[in-house]
């Protein structure tokens, strides 16, 4: 029985050292994306509801016109469990952001932006995709697939993609004409998300109704 204590009391030692020290990389992250997300969307007020500990927290911004708000979650790999982690890696894979941006006017309509690694789910998610137009399009030798309904719709996507920083790092864009929102499903990185999102807001002009014209 003896020669299990020493394995024991190491295996305890161990996995307490990773508790206090993924709780604290997780932490660390928190805050630099709360930062970059403040720096890029300039809120007018901002409130934080932490989640599961250290797992992640939901958001709101208060932001200026032509936005409403802004409501999302950040959601982080559970560094503080090193037995639960390599498990997390496999199922999740990385940190994640999801943000819907309330606007005020009207927009165009319904379009999506897929990165082909997130091409499966994105299909049993977006409601109506099988009648929408698509097209397979290219940045930087990665693939993206382009969904809309709305004509004129198309080339705003395309356009979007060529124009944001980072790409690489977008999962999932939406434009809803519907409930007048954005959404972004975006992997976080430190100096990139902060680039992405201030890239992006001004993109954003083109699927406001004022901007609609024919193409595609």
């Amino acid at each position: 029985m003896n020669q299990w204590i020493v394995p024991l009391i190491a295996f305890a030692l161990i996995t307490t050292l990773g508790y206090f020290q993924g709780r604290k990389k997780n932490r660390w992250i928190s805050g630099w994306i709360a930062r970059e997300s403040e720096e890029a969307l300039k809120p007018v007020d901002t409130q934080y509801t932490n989640f599961g500990g250290t797992i992640g927290y939901n958001f709101i911004y208060k932001l200026k016109k032509p936005f409403q708000e802004a409501k999302g979650t950040f959601t982080l790999l559970p560094r503080q469990s090193i037995l639960y982690l390599p498990i997390s890696f496999l199922i999740t894979k990385h940190d994640r952001y999801y943000m819907n941006l309330f606007i005020q006017g009207k927009l165009l309509g319904e379009g999506h932006i897929v990165s082909s690694t997130y091409e499966r789910k994105a299909r049993r998610t977006i409601h109506g995709v099988e009648s929408m137009a698509s097209e397979e399009v290219y940045k930087n030798n990665r693939r993206y697939i382009l969904f809309w309904k709305e004509q004129g719709m198309g080339e705003r996507l395309r356009n979007f993609l060529e124009k944001i920083a980072h790409e690489e790092l977008l999962y999932h864009f939406c434009c809803y004409g519907e409930n007048k929102t954005f959404f972004f499903y975006i992997k976080p990185e430190r100096g990139k998300l902060e680039e992405l999102l201030k890239s992006a807001l001004p993109e954003l002009k083109p699927f406001f109704i004022k901007g609609a014209g024919t193409d595609d």
